[in-house]
């Protein structure tokens, strides 16, 4: 006579065959929130691109994207451990890591100075000094917001003609005539403005003050505590980075939009921001680091930098502030 199998052991076969079949299933995923400097536009694409092919879930994390009010806002909800991980400009996790701020950068993309003051395309402006009389805007979170009176001071002047505005009113005031340049990076603001008001970028760096532009930070105890969490993370915003400049840029595009649905994005100005940035992603330093990789040659430029224009008084040393142990060399 046959044997009938109890009812819970038969519940718990079923079980394991699924979770074998399934494996994604069997474990939940890791969740890791990010938050990133602004609403959507080009610099976000290796973000976006991982989300809309899957790659984090292949990998077993779940996260979560947040658009962000600003670089400084960002760093501010990172080190009080509201999200886990910002998306921000290094030059001013450096500046909030002198002000007691707890960060620390595991990947650095964006490596040149990026920082601009975008000026209608015939002005006659073409230096901080031919700046200096006229109506510029930025908002009060923007990675310009330490270095406005470090610019102006190259030029004599005090920087009382920048204006601080929302960031949603920045590019509307300067579109409409009511400010003669705003302040905010180049391959952001150019594209953005091309079909407005056709503009050209003046560089911080043109002035002197050179560091490191956007990369991923974290808190020393959540790099502590999840670096094998933030390793995958790392490398596939990597290796997403390399598959977008080989030849993906216009999936990159469409992954933003998807993305970002309601967000009435323009795919031509964001394929022109990652057009723009690719030059900005070469290490001054050397061009041959792989993506992501930072080197103590930038940051002790960018510190040199920083201190001589009075954004750092002190300035840590170069391998206090990031880390290249998350990534693929």
């Amino acid at each position: 006579m046959k044997t009938k199998t109890p009812l819970r052991t038969r519940l718990l076969a079923a079980a394991t065959v699924f979770a074998i079949a399934t494996p994604g299933i069997a474990a939940a995923a890791e969740k890791l929130s990010v938050r990133l400097d602004l609403y959507p536009w080009g610099i976000h694409a290796a973000m976006h691109l991982a989300k809309q092919k899957k790659w984090f879930d292949e990998a077993g994390l779940d996260v979560d994207v947040q658009d962000g009010t600003g670089t400084i806002a960002t760093l501010q909800m990172v080190a009080a451990g509201h999200v886990d991980v910002g998306q921000v400009q290094l030059g001013n996790m450096a500046i909030a890591a002198e002000g007691g701020l707890d960060l620390v950068s595991f990947a650095g993309f964006a490596r040149k100075g990026d920082l601009a003051v975008m000026v209608d395309a015939k002005s006659d402006a073409k230096t901080a000094r031919d700046l200096a009389n006229k109506k510029l805007v930025t908002f009060a979170t923007s990675p310009w917001a330490p270095f406005v009176k470090p610019y102006f001071k190259t030029a004599g002047a005090d920087g009382s003609n920048v204006s601080m505005v929302s960031p949603t009113a920045m590019i509307s005031t300067y579109a409409s005539g009511n400010a003669d340049g705003f302040m905010s990076l180049a391959p952001f603001g150019v594209p953005l403005t091309e079909k407005m008001r056709p503009s050209r970028a003046i560089l911080l760096n043109d002035v002197g003050i050179a560091f490191p532009s956007f990369g991923l930070v974290t808190r020393p105890e959540t790099l502590a505590k999840r670096k094998e969490t933030l390793t995958k993370f790392a490398q596939i915003q990597q290796r997403t980075w390399e598959y977008i400049y080989a030849g993906h840029i216009d999936e990159a595009v469409d992954a933003i939009i998807a993305q970002r649905p309601n967000a009435k994005l323009d795919r031509t100005v964001l394929h022109e921001q990652i057009v723009q940035y690719r030059p900005f992603f070469d290490s001054p330093s050397g061009k041959n680091l792989r993506f992501g990789l930072q080197s103590d040659e930038d940051w002790q430029q960018a510190i040199k930098s920083m201190k001589d224009a009075g954004a750092l008084k002190t300035g840590l040393q170069p391998g206090q502030y990031y880390t290249n142990d998350l990534l693929l060399k």
